[in-house]
């Protein structure tokens, strides 16, 4: 292979993973909208963590076609001031792509976060119900062999 195709081929990878991202999504999308057992908070974070995804998969595939159109476009080889241009504008959509998924992880960080205080909060109250609840049961098992040595203490 040449490096005639090089543009090509890149723009391709990309512009397949791209698809493959979208379709991952949807295959996503439509597992989490069949559980009717998701809270209205959970449901709402996964509307918009979808939006985003969607966003950067359509992002990736605009950039994958525009890095293969390099080849095609000869004002691209016979003007470098549009090869400039071009490029520097593939670049700011290649950050731009960068900064979407910086931004899709933080906010799954900090969701995941947040159900994980709300997680351990919740594990603690049900240990401490289970702990007020053994207590309760270890005095009602007191009391009742009490009863029992006083009733036995009583026969004889």
């Amino acid at each position: 292979m040449t490096s005639d195709y090089l543009f090509v081929v890149v723009g391709a990878a990309v512009w397949l993973f791209g698809i493959v991202m979208v379709a991952w999504h949807v295959r996503q999308r439509r597992s989490s909208m069949g559980d009717p057992g998701l809270p209205p908070d959970e449901q709402r974070f996964l509307d918009q963590q979808y939006r985003r995804r969607m966003q950067t998969s359509a992002l990736t595939i605009t950039l994958g076609a525009l890095i293969a159109l390099c080849d095609y476009l000869t004002i691209l080889k016979t003007s470098p001031g549009y090869a400039a241009v071009y490029v520097t504008a593939l670049l700011l959509l290649a950050m731009w792509l960068v900064l979407l998924a910086v931004g899709d992880a933080m906010a799954s960080r900090i969701h995941m976060g947040r159900s994980l205080r709300k997680n351990r909060k919740s594990r603690e109250a049900l240990a401490g119900a289970l702990a007020e609840l053994r207590r309760h049961e270890e005095q009602e098992q007191r009391r009742r062999d009490d009863d029992l040595m006083s009733a036995s203490k009583d026969r004889k």
